[in-house]
């Protein structure tokens, strides 16, 4: 007799998607559902979510896929020179149904394109049967791939077959067909451990019910506690378990508010390791600063800490060195490290904390960037208009607040740069080093700018992306590539120039700006990128921005009304 899991799924994804992301439709809607469930892990955000969606004509039966490095998202700027040894790289490809059961149909889709795609040497010039936006995000782990092929990487390659209309039967002949898809994997990858996985409405609600784990427990060997604190002694083998939070992998979420990224291979981590390895007869933490845990609250009872919603907030770099030591390390390792737990609500103490436990050693300035005071500034302005800035990453996605109302620091940076920098090619091109690069950083953000103009940009470029989701001739990639070329577009046009200031971007009545504002935009825009090719190297590139500025002149100093693609291009001649 069939249970009742697939009216419940259904129940949910409705709730679920009027809560959350209403204006998607319920087959785009269940694509994200599936992503966030499948990799839930690896705590997501919305926008991470859509950037791995390649669902659209000539998928090659990928609805989204991601890869990562050691539990780090790979974008298309990504940087993998930190990443010196031990590294783990993962490739996850889901297909994503909302009619019908499970078929041989879209896994015969994924045989072919793995044989296709997957392959490093693959000229993707030459495969036109797939869309720009499945072999971007195969490229993205093919180069990575191959720039960490030194280290020697393991390596995982999970596909997932979701379909919400399906039981847990898998037939026979589809199991046979999963079996080929992973043989064609393992040949191409020797030594990776691939797995097909088949998601029916049962288990889409189990991995639903499971909740990231907020609550950690660390077993003390000594403590000294006082109000809102408590500093302890814990085995290494003990605070090894709580980084794997039980299970087996490192949980990268105990991270989120550490400042620095993992140093690799330093002289400072080798020292460490050398430390963990051969010192042991002497005490650990004699030998080592510790760890500095921060906490919404922590409660000692006894030999044990449970400490909720942790952040290793000091320690990164000793944290990754004992996990890796565990990884050859066989039995239990009684020397003890020191960990400081401080539990605290408080935004700006918690700020302060942070700096703090990392002004020991040289930082680089816009690596505390999400301490600064003007984004605590921003985050206070955004919510006054609706607004939720995700200056601590998924808090407010943790809280249930819709997609379209959600911030992050990297797409405020992205808006920015379009209209007061006039570069949404750098924009659409290096997303991740905006924030990276102190010179950049300190031009997008800083407390002597109109504290109104962050307020208006996330307005413009969340209204810029729900006017794109409704024009039909755009696929998600086309989206990807326009929306910070049409809200420079937009810009320009609202403030009648095309060399905006701060005060400029501040002083946009962003509530006079309707749905045609921006469609009158994206016509113009699109005739451009349309009119050179319209791929993903346009938008990066320095010619689809020398046009638009050109047609933008061409405009705003009343020569023609709606200039036209053959006469921008003869004035940028």
């Amino acid at each position: 007799m069939a249970d009742n899991s697939q009216q419940i799924l259904d129940d949910v994804l409705s709730q679920q998607r009027q809560d959350l992301i209403p204006e998607v439709s319920e087959h785009d809607y269940f694509e994200v559902f599936c992503a966030e469930q499948i990799l839930k892990d690896f705590d997501l955000s919305y926008d991470e979510i859509q950037s791995g969606i390649v669902d659209g004509e000539h998928d090659g039966g990928v609805d989204s896929a991601y890869a990562f490095v050691n539990g780090e998202l790979i974008y298309e700027d990504f940087d993998t020179s930190p990443f010196k040894k031990d590294v783990q790289i993962e490739l996850h490809i889901i297909q994503s149904k909302t009619s019908g059961g499970f078929s041989e149909v879209p896994v015969n889709k994924l045989i072919s394109l793995t044989r296709h795609l997957l392959r490093l040497d693959a000229d993707y010039s030459q495969l036109q049967q797939y869309n720009q936006a499945v072999k971007a995000a195969i490229d993205n782990f093919r180069v990575a791939y191959r720039s960490l092929a030194s280290r020697f990487p393991n390596l995982r390659i999970c596909y997932y077959y979701a379909s919400k209309k399906a039981d847990a039967h898998v037939h026979a002949n589809l199991q046979l067909k999963a079996d080929e898809l992973k043989q064609v994997a393992e040949e191409l990858f020797q030594g990776a451990a691939v797995s097909v996985e088949f998601l029916g409405a049962r288990k889409l609600l189990e991995l639903a019910r499971r909740r990231p784990k907020t609550a950690y427990e660390l077993r003390v060997s000594k403590s000294l506690s006082a109000v809102n604190g408590h500093g302890v002694l814990s085995t290494l083998s003990e605070y090894n378990k709580f980084l794997r939070g039980g299970g087996d992998k490192v949980k990268a979420e105990l991270f989120e508010s550490n400042v620095r990224d993992f140093q690799g291979d330093t002289e400072v981590n080798a020292e460490i390791g050398n430390t963990l390895r051969n010192e042991k007869t002497v005490e650990f933490w004699w030998m080592n600063n510790g760890v500095t845990i921060l906490a919404s609250r922590a409660t000692l009872n006894g030999d044990s800490v449970t400490i909720e919603n942790p952040q290793i907030v000091n320690g990164l770099q000793t944290s990754t060195q004992i996990a890796r030591y565990f990884q050859s390390e066989k039995g239990d390792d009684h020397r003890n490290v020191m960990v400081k737990i401080v539990s605290s609500d408080n935004e700006e103490t918690r700020d302060k904390i942070i700096k703090a436990t990392n002004s020991q050693n040289a930082v680089q300035p816009a690596t505390l960037r999400a301490t600064d005071k003007v984004q605590r500034d921003i985050e206070e302005t955004l919510k006054s208009t609706g607004l939720y800035y995700d200056r601590r990453k998924n808090f407010y996605k943790n809280e249930g607040k819709p997609a379209d109302k959600i911030i992050s620091i990297p797409l405020m940076a992205q808006a920015v740069m379009s209209v007061v920098l006039a570069r949404p090619d750098t924009a659409r091109a290096r997303p991740s080093s905006l924030i990276k690069d102190n010179s950049v950083y300190s031009q997008v953000f800083s407390e002597t700018h109109p504290i109104g103009m962050y307020s208006n940009a996330a307005a413009l470029i969340r209204h810029v992306d729900r006017v794109l989701k409704s024009r039909s001739e755009m696929s998600a990639r086309d989206r990807s590539n326009l929306r910070f070329y049409i809200l420079f577009w937009l810009s320009c046009v609202l403030v009648e120039k095309t060399s905006l200031t701060t005060s400029d971007l501040a002083g946009i009545d962003v509530k006079a700006v309707d749905d045609s504002d921006i469609e009158a935009a994206a016509d113009e825009v699109w005739q451009i990128y349309d009119g050179l090719g319209g791929t993903d190297q346009i938008a990066k590139g320095p010619e689809l921005r020398r046009l638009a500025l050109e047609a933008l002149n061409v405009k705003l100093k009343g020569k023609s009304a709606q200039p036209s693609l053959d006469s921008a291009i003869s004035l940028a001649n």
